[in-house]
């Protein structure tokens, strides 16, 4: 009877676990995502420039009557009215959830999670810009991602006394919808195994970048654009996440007037790396396995043979960064981290504390390193990239 008793108290604990997991889940997945609260002075605001680039076509319809379109968003310093609302994560919802749908197999009920939450930035007419200039960080996302898909980071470099210009490659982004209404699109991850499609897109976006800067040097000369006094645009940076991090690598290449650059986690597509920069540079990469760790199942997820995992992850990844950078690099590889890690995608994972535990970790050590290399090399900081006391979280490369 004792052991029948006992029994009963286990089936008892174990089914009232199983109900209190499965109602916190069904909550769980219905919740939206929460971003940390900046640990700057600065509130953030955000406005939204939508430019066309008459000297170029758009390279995927290939129409004689189409020029290259991009919607960029830009995040700065700001004075906030009292009682203002925030802005949502995108005014695009559904077009990005339909686009990482198709594009990644991710539920919709998941991608939710974090389109439709709320930023904690506000919008232009509720945000006054700061009457004082900051660098200028421009920031590219990575395959199909999108100008939103950082934000975790948008507001503690913003509150720290940063510009963020954040530009969203058009026919390679998800959600793009222009005031218009036309849409952008995306593309297949299986097309960056195309290396001369892969070279053309990094050409493609490294002359977004400096489109973009051209444009706001424009503005900035014309003395109307509500930002203009705000940007220091002699103390220019870019980073990345992905193909958008690799962008940062190919655009130090070609033009100067980019300071500082950072690549969080992309392959080097292209071969600027034959030409290198002098610029400084720091990478930040995933925790991947050694090759001969990886198990034939995660090779397969991975949808390579072991001879090309250690080609891409290794060895040819370490031959372009050396390359590149002529002047050596900073380098740290961010222990539990994955690809995603480095973005706000991680927020679209339920049960965070089982799928994603180190998520808000890994947030704050990425921005931490970035601000810390941007505050040396574009404000003159006499701090070292990163803080010592945090350094045992890293793998120094």
């Amino acid at each position: 009877m004792k052991k029948w008793s006992n029994l009963k108290k286990s089936m008892l604990v174990l089914v009232l676990l199983s109900t209190f997991i499965l109602a916190f889940g069904s909550y769980d997945l219905y919740s939206r995502a929460k971003f940390p609260k900046p640990s700057g002075q600065y509130q953030v605001g955000t406005t939204l420039l939508e430019l066309v680039d008459t000297a170029r076509l758009e390279p995927y319809t290939h129409n004689p009557a189409d020029h290259r379109r991009l919607l960029v968003q830009i995040y700065y310093p700001a004075s906030i009215k009292e009682n203002s609302p925030t802005v949502p994560y995108s005014p695009s919802p559904v077009a990005i959830e339909e686009d990482i749908n198709s594009v990644f197999r991710v539920p919709k009920l998941l991608i939710k999670r974090l389109t439709r939450t709320k930023t904690g930035y506000f919008d232009q007419q509720h945000a006054a810009p700061i009457e004082k200039q900051f660098p200028v960080l421009f920031f590219s996302h990575g395959w199909d991602g999108n100008r939103f898909q950082n934000s975790f980071m948008y507001g503690e470099l913003v509150s720290h006394g940063y510009i963020i210009v954040s530009i969203e490659h058009t026919f390679n982004a998800s959600g793009t919808v222009f005031r218009d209404g036309n849409k952008g699109g995306v593309e297949p991850l299986s097309k960056m195994k195309d290396t001369s499609f892969s070279s053309a897109m990094m050409e493609t976006w490294t002359k977004d970048q400096q489109f973009v800067l051209d444009q706001l040097e424009q503005l900035q000369q014309g003395g109307n654009y509500f930002l203009a006094d705000q940007m220091n645009l002699k103390q220019v940076g870019v980073f990345g996440h992905s193909f958008g991090g690799a962008t940062s690598a190919t655009t130090l290449v070609y033009d100067k007037r980019f300071k500082a650059g950072i690549n969080m986690d992309g392959f080097y597509f292209g071969n600027a790396y034959k030409i290198g920069f002098e610029q400084p540079f720091m990478q930040l990469r995933s925790d991947n396995k050694r090759t001969e760790d990886m198990s034939d199942k995660e090779l397969k997820e991975f949808d390579a043979s072991r001879e090309y995992y250690q080609y891409l992850i290794w060895d040819e990844w370490n031959k372009r960064i050396n390359a590149f950078a002529k002047n050596g690099y900073h380098s740290f590889t961010v222990k539990g981290s994955n690809h995603m890690s480095f973005s706000d995608f991680t927020y679209m994972m339920p049960l965070a504390f089982i799928t994603a535990p180190s998520r808000d970790e890994h947030h704050r050590i990425t921005n931490q390193l970035v601000l810390s290399f941007f505050n040396r090399y574009l404000k003159g900081s006499k701090d070292p990239v990163g803080v010592e006391k945090e350094l045992e979280r890293f793998i120094n490369d």
